[in-house]
């Protein structure tokens, strides 16, 4: 039997959603082990005083195995 825990982290980059989540993920396997899957819950942007996109976020849950 094993037991997931899940954080949630928020990617953003100036170019792309799919560049904000490949940060998700790097980050995250940077700190944390026996990461099992990632899903992306919420996209969005963040908008300039012109209007204009100014970064592309990404709100992903990270599940990972708890280690005993």
């Amino acid at each position: 039997m094993s037991v997931s825990k899940i954080i949630e982290l928020v990617g953003e980059d100036a170019e792309s959603w799919e560049e904000a989540t490949k940060q998700v993920i790097v980050e995250a396997q940077k700190s944390v082990r026996g990461i099992t899957r990632i899903r992306i819950e919420e996209f969005d942007v963040r908008l300039g005083d012109n209007q204009e996109i100014q970064s592309f976020r990404v709100r992903a849950k990270v599940a990972f195995r708890i280690e005993r």
